[in-house]
């Protein structure tokens, strides 16, 4: 027997090896996504959003590390899909937005590149989570008529991935709209949301209303922005979700109220916010410590927003 065939046993079974090895390893993540997705409510539930926001990057890292092992976890890609969108929204937005009246140029501009940063990555796990080259393939090319083609295949369960893919390239194109690539997603944005309202409006307590009515309250009238249809939608929001999710009020203040110039609806509804028992729903307890803070910010700072 010559070396050459002797080795041909130990090779194989080395092979095989490896196999197993990989096997396992996507076997273990497997297994442990299930229990990621069930226990990232802990995190919604948190109370404390300094220790929160110490507790997301090596989360989200962490499960990234997961995810490596089975690439196509549909569990562990809406986690990551949701945790960069809420990470980026929840602390840089939020610290980005006070930084404006009082922070620094270089602290806005640096929250503003670390945001894009994590809302893009919530948008790329959202499409692999959609698993639908369709879709994918037109919005990112801006081909709107087959992107409507595509988006009238989808269904509700389709929601989670194509709220968190609009999200993450809204909240970029929001924060970088110098940037011409980001801007000219606004059409293919405009029609995926409109989409998922259409099959599911009230998907995590009525978060693709409240993405309406921040569309079109944010924007200035002469660049595609609508008061009244913004206002449409946060009316339908609050109506159905206002005491549960304090987000609701608070964008409604926060973006619809300075563009009408009313003071007084900004009032009330920043108010309704820090009187709200925030010990009523613990699965929104994260999102509704931001809204609080947010709202006491901006009540200090009404003035800086609204002009009447």
């Amino acid at each position: 027997m010559t070396i050459k065939k002797s080795l041909r046993p130990l090779a194989v079974a080395l092979s095989a090896a490896g196999l197993l090895g990989c096997n396992m390893h996507k076997m273990t993540a497997d297994l442990t996504a299930g229990p990621v997705r069930v226990g990232s409510i802990a995190m919604d539930r948190e109370a404390d959003l300094d220790f929160a926001e110490a507790a997301f990057p090596g989360s989200l890292k962490t499960i990234e590390g997961f995810l490596v092992n089975s690439p196509e976890n549909p569990d562990l890609l809406l986690v990551l899909a949701r945790g960069y969108a809420a990470y980026a929204f929840a602390f840089l937005e939020r610290e980005r937005d006070k930084a404006q009246f009082v922070g620094t140029e270089e602290q806005v501009e640096r929250l503003t590149r670390r945001a894009i940063v994590h809302y893009l990555r919530a948008r790329d796990y959202a499409f692999r989570l959609l698993d639908d080259p369709a879709i994918e393939r037109a919005a990112r090319a801006g081909d709107l008529a087959a992107l409507d083609r595509a988006l009238a295949q989808a269904t509700k369960e389709d929601v989670p991935a194509l709220f968190w893919a609009v999200y993450g390239w809204g909240g970029a194109a929001n924060l970088g709209q110098s940037d011409p690539d980001l801007a000219a997603a606004l059409p293919v944005i405009e029609r995926i949301i409109a989409r998922v309202v259409a099959l599911d409006p009230d998907y995590e307590h009525g978060a693709p209303l409240l993405f309406q009515g921040v569309y079109y309250a944010a924007k200035p009238v002469m660049a595609g922005g609508d008061p009244k249809k913004a206002r449409a939608f946060f009316e339908r929001v609050m109506q159905r979700h206002g005491d549960a999710n304090l987000l609701a009020p608070y964008l409604y203040a926060r973006h619809y109220a300075p563009q009408v110039q009313d003071r007084a609806l900004f009032d009330r509804l920043l108010q309704q916010v820090l009187d709200a028992n925030v010990l009523a729903h613990p699965d929104l307890r994260l999102l509704n410590e931001v809204a609080r803070d947010l709202a006491a910010f901006w009540i200090e700072h009404a003035d800086e927003l609204i002009l009447e």
